[in-house]
């Protein structure tokens, strides 16, 4: 049995000089580092403000052209306000993270070198009490917003050229992702899980509404709007209105009980977190016998149809969201490429076929003339 801690939300660490350092982790709050150790003046004072949610973290006064400085301004660019909200807080994270380790260093001393140290000691991965922390996707993950960050470094004439531009890249390993449900799957699944069910109507707001597990579990009466669907995405907070399909709307209607906010709700009549939503999902998919089945393979499944059945890239943005092609092309891979290649080399072979007729009924033609 694991022996509770002294201090709940309260961990440990070595930063890079091999001090052990202390931080306030807690959902749905920034992590915040202790200027203070446990059981020293001051300590208990921080940690009863953190626990009141009443530390702002990265708080103080920063050394002008630091990491701290940076990131603070940073904060304030249309860069970093570009995306939604869950996007800004993901990214936030990422940053605080560097920013804790490396808060005091000066923007203006970072070389290539530097930054790719740091990625590859973010791509090893290790425990964190019983969490698995780093590997290679973490270390792509924080090599794209630490090129952000410094290329704001750059505009402010703080530095001549991005040092993580001329990082080497950590090579991850293609995965291909996550699956694409089959049309079988999505028929196992819907036989196993009926009409009325939570686990039915999870599946059905995802496959007729495209977007992702996060916004997915917040779809409720408000969205409904006109006979149609009003989503304000929450990672790139665009506005999209869709059709509402009859297959949706007959999954709500077949419910019991619906929440007030979301239609989706848990055991307690509250809505789902988006990690507990894709945690249930999971034993969802776990229970109908699809293992490799989950709540992103669904957002995959109706770009693959959308692809199936013809419609262009444009379209298919217009539905699920996404900003550009390549975004599209990752979705669609899973397309029926079979079925596609008969369509598209089809019309090549009949068209090949269609000019090889005339140009022998011309020479018959002909013959036919002499002979007369």
């Amino acid at each position: 049995m694991r022996k509770p801690r002294r201090y709940p939300n309260v961990t440990s660490f070595r930063d890079r000089h091999g001090k052990v350092r202390y931080r306030y982790r807690r959902t749905g709050q920034p992590t915040y580092y202790f200027k203070n150790p446990p059981d020293t003046p001051g300590f208990k004072e921080e940690l009863a403000a953190c626990e009141a949610g009443e530390l702002k973290v990265g708080g103080g006064r920063a050394i002008p052209g630091s990491v701290n400085d940076l990131v603070a301004r940073y904060y304030l660019s249309t860069d970093f306000h570009g995306g939604g909200a869950a996007d800004q807080q993901r990214r936030r994270l990422l940053l605080e993270g560097f920013r804790s380790e490396f808060g005091d260093d000066m923007v203006v001393d970072f070389g290539f070198e530097h930054i790719e140290a740091i990625l590859l000691k973010r791509s090893r991965k290790r425990q964190e009490g019983n969490r698995t922390v780093g590997g290679r996707v973490a270390a792509h993950n924080l090599r794209k917003q630490l090129r952000r960050l410094f290329a704001h470094a750059k505009r402010l004439h703080w530095i001549g050229s991005n040092p993580v531009d001329d990082a080497d890249k950590i090579k991850t390993e293609k995965t291909g992702g996550y699956h694409t449900w089959t049309e079988d799957e999505i028929a196992r699944y819907q036989s196993h899980h009926k009409l009325g069910t939570r686990a039915r109507l999870a599946l059905e707001i995802i496959l007729w509404t495209g977007q992702r597990r996060g916004d997915a579990r917040l779809f409720g009466p408000d969205q409904m709007k006109r006979g149609k669907i009003n989503y304000r995405q929450g990672k790139t907070g665009k506005d999209l209105w869709l059709p509402a399909a009859p297959q949706l709307v007959e999954a709500i209607e077949a419910m019991q009980r619906v929440g007030l906010r979301t239609f989706l709700v848990t055991e307690y009549g509250k809505p789902f977190s988006a990690a507990g939503f894709g945690n249930k999902m999971r034993e969802w998919c776990d229970e109908a016998g699809l293992p490799q089945c989950s709540a992103h393979g669904l957002r995959k499944a109706i770009a693959r149809r959308l692809a199936d059945m013809g419609a262009g890239n444009q379209g298919i943005k217009s539905v699920g969201g996404w900003s550009n092609d390549a975004e599209v092309a990752i979705y669609t891979a899973a397309a029926d490429q079979e079925r596609l290649a008969d369509a598209t080399l089809g019309k090549l072979v009949a068209l090949d076929l269609a000019n090889r007729e005339s140009q022998l009924a011309k020479p018959l033609d002909q013959t036919v003339e002499n002979k007369g």
